[in-house]
């Protein structure tokens, strides 16, 4: 078998889970398919399963693009003797408040009001 491409299995291919897999699943049935885990089919543990791996990446991502730069930012800062910024996050600034535009608005209900 050729290294770095993976086989396809079957498409009726079964797989076996274990056992501390499947009650994990199980445990997950009812925040996510809103099922009690007595009532699960095997197409509810495959799409549980597909929502794990999901969720798993989606961790990985954030991780990656968040998480890891600041540390290697903290770090450097760190090291080259600079203000270390705290790896908290900032609140995020609101924009400032704007004069509402009631021409617009007007002119978006008098659209309603012609066609009554």
């Amino acid at each position: 078998m050729p290294k770095g491409k993976p086989t396809k299995p079957p498409a009726k291919a079964r797989v076996t889970l274990d056992i501390d897999i499947e009650v994990y699943l199980r445990s997950q049935a009812v925040r996510v398919l809103g099922v009690s885990p007595e009532n699960i089919t095997a197409g509810d543990l495959s799409t549980l399963t597909n929502r794990v791996l999901y969720e798993h990446k989606l961790a990985q991502q954030t991780l990656r693009q968040e998480l890891i730069p600041r540390i290697f930012s903290y770090f450097g800062n760190l090291f080259r003797g600079e203000k270390v910024i705290p790896l908290e996050p900032r609140p995020q600034q609101l924009p400032e408040n704007q004069p509402d535009n009631l021409g617009l608005i007007s002119e978006f209900a008098a659209q309603f009001e012609d066609t009554a």
